[in-house]
């Protein structure tokens, strides 16, 4: 973001800051807490609004979900949405890293792709692989910590309420909406890397809100920040001398968290409207920007993204309403492709006897150009575009007072495909309640899960580049939807003093879609041959797989902050393991992804006064190699007896690791706080390259770890509420 733009925002926040001062100085509470809790919700502490659109205890959701605080956001250092959620059980950060420095977000094994990015409800921005190399990374949307009241997280399909894009789950970040009087916020923070193969970062952030009038009709949020990564002081990485091979030093790659200088921002603003107890509207728009300095390229490599949504919430008696249209535009520089789609949705929530109805529906248009000089294969040249239409209803029917049974049916429609209908059925059994013995819950349910390819992905013929340009992208015009069948049990037990809940899941999936690897000159879907020419390494297309199954359990333990005489200690383990493979074709037996099967999370967390101490562990083991695949690029059982055979006494894992970070938070006055972090407290190294022989026999550099994660590093964070 250039001088001018963050001058405007500063002077903004200051501006309305001084201007209503004295407004608020002496405005004392708001009368309208009926009004507020009917239109707006404010600091639901343990309840959640996504899974169902309506307000309920996070015992009583039908689905898995786990809750960050914003204070708990607010105590320790967050880059980014992967750093915020990665400590959940079932969320993995660990099979993909972003060339921007972040993490791609998997929840029960599944790709980022297939997790929903909501803020307050809302999509942002077009689907992310519309942009291939990471560039469009999800983690990047997310506001100021500062204007985070709290996120919410669906583990596992919510396809019924949310349609396609949650086959995954769903990732809510929800704002603060509490807008008596002015506040606001700037942050700073550096991160500063002891290794020197990664690039310092530093970071700002504001944040400001409040009223626009005495009546407090009007109101409005102004958010920014940006992040700006140095290039590493060092561009090349010595390999062992034992490795004999023509090139001495290895070029840092795409396997590395954060390979050189880059430069993220946002910013946004929501003007609101509280027209009178039955109706509030907001109009947001956000703009988010991405470099970075990839040289292979030839070119900066830059990203931007606007999105605007107008939104209105009713409240009609007992019947609520959430109407919004959105439109985000987003366009790839070197990628030469500008990605535009408009959403209009309804829902609403209709009590009555001892039932809550959820209908709604959903109307999505996606529309891809190519730009320049850059065309699509096949029949299309310039732009390809999709219709997707889709009602739903669900209703949640309390039979007994601690028994609430959930039925839902969604219709999906697209021009592209066929028509698809996804139903599910969810029951919740509150065993004990308020007992001497605590609170204990049963929950459970099966649902269906369905998502189409991509809008590029079943176009014939070249359709994007990847590989930072080295890999052309083809389409496959035999492509199928996916679909998913979704089973799950949880069992919650809570007092005032622990938290414990325990989750197994088992999901069937047809029709999965994978990436393929085609050597260059050898056949492509629809005729095509992958070219060897212009230094291209490969070339990638997606399949299907007839059978695959994913499963696994989720454990969350917590001992809550009980005093220890002088302070507070409390403890959250979370522990996830998650297998995945195919069931059927050439790969039968092999796991589809590279998500570690054992995800172990532990934070012990004191507090004494103004200052708290945290140190937190983490473990993963047993994450498949992505070398075993061969030049082909997917598993099978071929490719994986010979990379066996070629590499014997070789684990087909990647190597087991521990890290352990420490940090602090304190507040100098109830205004000014700090935090500090070590991270990789034990500097834990990921160089460790060895010469391994490929399916061709051929010698060749590999990594014992997935990514090559930093090193010990330090952040440093001063925050200041005004």
């Amino acid at each position: 973001m250039n001088k001018f733009q963050w001058s405007a925002v500063v002077l903004s926040l200051l501006c309305a800051n001084m201007l209503l001062a004295d407004e608020t100085a002496g405005g004392g509470q708001s009368n309208s807490t009926e009004e507020d809790s009917k239109v707006r919700k404010v600091n639901l502490g343990r309840s959640v609004v996504t899974a169902t659109g309506f307000e309920q205890d996070i015992k009583d959701a039908p689905a898995s979900m786990s809750i960050v605080t914003g204070e708990e956001l607010r105590d320790r250092p967050v880059r980014d949405i992967g750093d915020a959620i990665r400590d959940l059980p079932g969320v993995s950060v660990d099979y993909q890293s972003s060339s921007y420095g972040g993490y791609m977000i998997s929840i029960r094994g599944m790709p980022a792709s297939y997790t929903l990015m909501l803020l307050d409800g809302a999509r942002q921005g077009v689907d992310q692989t519309t942009f291939p190399n990471d560039t469009y990374s999800q983690q990047f949307f997310m506001p100021p910590i500062a204007a985070i009241d709290r996120i919410e997280v669906i583990r596992g399909p919510a396809s019924t309420i949310y349609g396609t894009d949650a086959i995954g789950g769903v990732v809510n970040i929800i704002t603060k909406k509490s807008f008596d009087k002015w506040s606001a916020n700037a942050t700073l923070n550096t991160t500063l890397e002891e290794q020197p193969y990664f690039g310092h970062s530093y970071g700002v952030s504001l944040y400001g809100a409040g009223p626009l009038d005495r009546a407090k009709k009007w109101n409005l949020q102004l958010r920014a920040k940006e992040t700006f990564t140095q290039d590493p002081r060092e561009n090349t990485i010595p390999i062992p001398d034992s490795i004999n091979l023509d090139a001495p030093t290895l070029s840092i790659g795409t396997n590395y968290v954060g390979t050189g200088k880059s430069n993220s921002w946002q910013a946004g603003g929501r003007l609101g409207y509280d027209m009178n107890e039955s109706n509030y509207f907001y109009l947001d728009f956000s703009h988010l920007g991405q470099y970075f300095d990839s040289t292979l390229l030839g070119t900066d490599n830059k990203f931007y993204s606007y999105n605007t949504i107008l939104m209105h919430k009713g409240s009609y008696g007992n019947i609520r309403t959430n109407t919004s249209l959105s439109y985000n535009v987003a366009q790839q520089i070197a990628r030469s492709r500008l990605g535009q789609t408009a959403i209009a949705q309804h829902r609403s929530i209709i009590p009555f006897w001892r039932m809550n109805l959820n209908i709604g529906a959903q109307y999505t248009f996606d529309t891809i150009a190519a730009l320049g000089d850059t065309v699509f294969g096949g029949d299309y040249t310039d732009s390809v575009s999709r219709h997707q239409f889709s009602i739903f209803a669900e209703d949640e029917w309390a039979v007994l007072d601690n028994l609430f049974f959930t039925i839902g049916l969604r219709g999906n429609y697209s021009n592209l495909f066929a028509f698809n209908v996804s139903p599910r059925g969810y029951l919740v059994y509150k065993a004990l309640e308020a007992s001497t013995i605590g609170d204990l819950t049963f929950k459970g349910g099966v649902s269906t899960g369905y998502k189409a390819p991509n809008i590029t992905s079943a176009l014939p013929g070249w359709v994007s580049s990847t590989g930072r340009g080295l890999v052309p992208v083809y389409g496959n015009p035999d492509l199928k939807p996916e679909s998913s069948i979704n089973y799950e049990i949880t069992a919650m037990h809570e007092t005032d003093w622990t938290n414990i809940e325990i989750t197994g899941f088992y999901t069937d999936f047809t029709n999965k879609i994978l990436s393929q690897t085609v050597a260059t000159g050898q056949p492509l879907p629809a005729g095509y041959i992958c070219p060897n020419n212009k230094n291209y390494t490969s070339c990638q297309t997606s399949y299907n797989i007839d059978k695959a199954i994913s499963y696994g359990l989720e454990l969350f333990t917590q001992l809550k902050p009980i005093s220890v005489g002088v302070g507070d200690l409390g403890v959250n383990l979370s522990y996830t393991w998650n297998k995945n493979k195919a069931t059927s074709g050439e790969g039968k037996g092999l796991p589809l992804t590279g998500v570690p099967e054992h995800t172990l999370n532990m934070a012990i967390n004191y507090t004494y006064k103004d200052l708290g101490v945290w140190i937190r562990g983490e473990y993963r083991a047993k994450q498949f190699r992505t070398n075993v695949a061969g030049r082909n690029g997917n598993y099978t059982n071929a490719t994986f007896d010979a990379w066996k055979a070629n590499n014997p006494g070789r684990s087909e894992y990647y190597n087991p690791y521990f890290l352990l970070h420490l940090g602090a938070n304190y507040n100098f006055t109830q205004r000014l706080r700090a935090n500090f972090g070590i991270y990789n407290l034990l500097n834990q190294s990921f160089f460790d390259y060895y010469v391994y022989q490929n399916t061709q026999n051929q010698s060749t550099l590999a990594n014992n770890y997935a990514n090559v994660l930093e090193g010990r590093r330090y952040y440093i964070q001063l925050s200041y509420d005004f």
